[in-house]
């Protein structure tokens, strides 16, 4: 009697084990999926950056007109409004995949038009953007090396020592300025710290309350939480600068 209840214990003991592994494997592999779509994000905008350094006729018009670039500003806007406010329609399919072209190509079309027309900031684009690709390729990295949900220590190493070899490259091919690129650098750590801690925030549902098929709008709601969080932080730099010059006057 005893040996078979013991078995019975054994075998219900496997059985939560099983469903405990089932249920870290599909976490692990929503993860992956988010730094996927975003890593396809930047990658794109990077690209597109690249295009703009070209001397085509086609870039020239598509640079020279104004309107574009307004027209992909509100486009983006509306596309953050919907995420925030009616996030019950992005999730729906094909919403979803309409609301992640429009966000992809507003914010590659942004930099491009940036890079074609101050060619004198051009290098600090093309750093901030590789340092977010590098950033997103070592925590894909490392999602796809470790077995066990990730955590913020043990992704922080892969950003750092991805930011240290990045650092280095610039700074010998690109010649951009010591303080600049380690302001730089700085920023994209905590960049990436965000991503981690948002992307862990929505996996374990304390955060827009997301299935584990909304791997897309996860991934579109960690940008709109990251350009959220510039713009508190610009709001809150202009007040404070607007405060000095009141002082000084």
């Amino acid at each position: 009697m005893d040996y078979e209840q013991n078995n019975y214990q054994a075998f219900d003991i496997e059985i939560v084990d099983t469903e405990q592994q089932k249920i870290e494997y599909a976490r692990l592999s929503f993860i992956r999926k988010v730094f996927l779509i975003i890593l396809f994000q930047i990658g794109f905008t990077f690209i597109t950056t690249l295009i703009a350094y070209s001397q085509y006729p086609i870039i020239d018009y598509l640079c020279n007109r104004p309107f574009l670039f307004w027209i992909f500003m509100v486009l983006l806007i509306l596309v953050i409004f919907l995420l925030i406010n009616f996030q019950k329609l992005a999730k729906q399919h094909p919403y979803n995949y309409i609301c992640y072209s429009c966000f992809t190509l507003s914010i590659s079309y942004i930099f491009f038009y940036t890079t074609h027309h101050y060619h004198t900031y051009s290098n600090h684009i093309i750093s901030l953007i590789t340092l977010q690709i590098g950033i997103i390729i070592s925590l894909l990295i490392y999602s796809y090396l470790t077995k066990q949900e990730i955590n913020l220590n043990k992704g922080l190493i892969y950003i750092v020592f991805t930011i240290a070899l990045l650092f280095i490259f610039l700074f010998l091919y690109l010649k951009l300025s010591l303080i600049f690129l380690f302001i730089l650098s700085f920023l994209n750590i905590l960049y990436g710290v965000h991503i981690i801690i948002d992307t862990l925030l929505i996996v374990n549902g304390e955060k827009h309350e997301l299935d584990i098929d909304d791997y897309i709008i996860a991934a579109l709601m960690t940008q709109v939480d990251i350009i959220g969080l510039i713009s508190i932080l610009f709001q809150k730099l202009v007040s404070q600068l607007s405060k000095i010059q009141i002082n000084s006057n």
